[in-house]
């Protein structure tokens, strides 16, 4: 048995707080009050009426179309259509009409008219086919004495053929008036309509709810913008630190790699380290220019704490090489 959550909040991926029991109260609100309420079981009875119905017309088209499978199968489908598909939008279109949704009678009564012509078709075919519906009008039966005797059964097949035609009549308008009386009933409108506007008044509300506690926060933290300035201040003096202090390393590694394929002392002198700090040094004045120009409210960092700062970046990185 799936054990129900009770879990009534939890934080997404932003750190706001998600109520997890949102549309349950309009679950509970809007549940179904029988099993046959419930959405599939309509569908299903639906189904069944339309193979009830394939069986009865394949016993009707296959006296008729036998040597063409292509028509039997068109016949059939297209009486299905009249008999199982047309009724349902009948109760659709008439709980509508019931409901105040709609003022249109054109499409019901246009739909009503398929439906008789459909029936009326399926009475005809049935009337005209009675004879094939018939067995032999005679019956070989062997006595005991092991002749052939002829018993005449006439009347008894007449019965029959006109038991199996009234049943091909009516079974596929029960199934029909079934069908649509089972959409009249379990579709619902105006149901629908506010259940669905339920949902999205609870959305909204949780969609303000969530903005009330962004705004308090704010309003919690007066100086919160500059807060958060100051912050991305901070990690952005971070951030070009660290990079500098990447570059020093791939240079240092540059460095000792050219000194180890040259291999004589003059590349030595001119890869010497003061040159490498003096080319670091003259690069980071030229970014603290551009920095000045592009940044007005640059923060200033003092020169020799700076210059303790790149030192140990170099003798750090130095180590892991």
């Amino acid at each position: 048995m799936k054990k129900e959550n009770n879990k009534i909040w939890s934080m997404n991926k932003n750190g706001e707080i998600v109520n997890e029991h949102l549309h349950k109260n309009n679950l509970k609100r809007f549940k179904a009050d029988t099993p046959f309420d419930n959405s599939i079981v309509p569908y299903l009875i639906m189904i069944f009426c339309a193979t009830v119905d394939g069986f009865v017309f394949y016993s009707l088209f296959s006296r008729i179309s036998y040597d063409s499978p292509v028509t039997l199968g068109v016949q059939i489908s297209g009486f299905l259509f009249g008999f199982d598909v047309v009724p349902i939008f009948i109760g659709i279109q008439y709980k509508r009409l019931r409901q105040g949704l709609t003022k249109d009678k054109f499409i019901l009564i246009m739909a009503l008219i398929v439906c008789g012509l459909v029936f009326a078709m399926n009475i005809a075919l049935r009337i005209m086919t009675i004879d094939l519906v018939s067995p032999s009008s005679a019956s070989n039966a062997i006595s005991y004495m092991g002749e052939v005797v002829q018993e005449n059964t006439e009347s008894n097949v007449g019965s029959t053929a006109i038991a199996l035609t009234i049943f091909g009549m009516g079974i596929p308008v029960v199934t029909s008036l079934g069908s649509c009386l089972i959409s009249f009933i379990t579709y619902n409108p105006l149901n629908i309509k506010k259940r669905r506007i339920a949902e999205m008044i609870e959305d909204n509300r949780d969609d303000i709810r969530r903005f009330d506690a962004i705004i308090a926060d704010y309003d919690a933290e007066p100086d919160f913008a500059k807060y958060l300035e100051e912050e991305d201040e901070a990690k952005y003096q971070e951030m070009k630190m660290l990079h500098r202090a990447l570059v020093i390393s791939h240079c240092d590694y540059v460095r000792e790699r050219l000194k180890e394929h040259l291999g004589n002392p003059t590349s030595n002198n001119v890869l010497s380290e003061s040159s490498c700090e003096t080319i670091l040094a003259r690069l980071d004045k030229e970014l603290g220019l551009l920095n000045a120009q592009n940044n007005d409210e640059l923060v200033p960092v003092e020169p020799i704490e700076e210059e303790i700062k790149y030192k140990t970046m170099i003798q750090d990185n130095r180590a892991i090489a």
